[in-house]
């Protein structure tokens, strides 16, 4: 066996034993509530399209029944809220995970539930809802959930977008046939974004896992005594022990 070959395994084995029981940072957090509400409500029965600014706690969702002989019960009502997301990470933060949540002053059979999701950097307004529900970013479609929470995913594209241009945009709806339920729309259990992410750029994450963990550390060794700059913590372009002990000093960031 080749004695580099043999030493590279020995310092694995050994580095295996000093990295158990040590762990890794788990991500922050932050939540962002909205700068703009309202509702989408102007008593045309099933399609409404004039949209209101409301700064109400509770917003009364409802839908809609249109018959040709009884007219229509109901008129259905819909959601808006816009999000400013300029300043909302720290600087060279990683997005782990981003998700919309409400909450329900009680429990909620919700069904016929509509998300559309807008990076877009207009105010709300009628004609940009409109916009919104013609063309989203993204979109959730007759939904259904028994439950006084829940939470929706943003798709990691649609939050690169909307944390380049600064806002995103939510349209919704829940229920039909004069179902809905009452949800509120601001305040700490209002609609909000929760947002995980990394502090920073991660150093040593050569896997781009965002965390430096056992992986990394074996891929720093697996390049031991080669010219594999990729690898390279120190700087001299040669992987080295200073760079096993460079990953060590790592291992657990991010």
């Amino acid at each position: 066996m080749n004695a580099l070959i043999r030493y590279k395994m020995i310092l694995a084995g050994a580095l295996m034993t000093v990295l158990v029981g040590m762990s890794t940072v788990r991500a922050d957090s932050v939540v962002v509530y909205p700068v703009q509400s309202g509702l989408i409500n102007d008593a045309s029965c099933c399609s409404p399209y004039v949209y209101s600014n409301s700064t109400s706690p509770t917003f009364s969702l409802t839908g809609c029944f249109s018959d040709p002989h009884y007219g229509c019960w109901n008129d259905r009502e819909r959601g808006a809220w816009r999000w400013d997301l300029a300043d909302a990470l720290p600087e060279n933060a990683v997005v782990t995970s981003a998700r919309i949540h409400w909450n329900h002053p009680d429990l909620c059979n919700a069904w016929s539930v509509y998300l559309w999701i807008d990076a877009g950097t207009q105010i709300l307004s009628s004609s940009y809802c409109q916009q919104i529900r013609s063309n989203p970013d993204q979109k959730y479609s007759d939904q259904v959930y028994n439950a006084s929470t829940y939470s929706w995913a943003l798709d990691e594209a649609v939050m690169d977008e909307a944390l380049s241009g600064g806002y995103l945009s939510l349209v919704n709806q829940i229920g039909s046939s004069g179902q809905g339920c009452p949800m509120h729309s601001t305040g700490p259990e209002g609609v909000r974004i929760v947002i995980e992410y990394d502090p920073e750029s991660c150093e040593g994450d050569f896997d781009g896992d965002g965390q430096v963990d056992v992986d990394d550390v074996l891929a720093v060794v697996s390049a031991f005594g080669t010219f594999a700059t990729a690898y390279d913590l120190d700087g001299d372009s040669f992987i080295t022990v200073n760079d096993v002990l460079a990953i060590l000093n790592l291992f657990g960031s991010c």
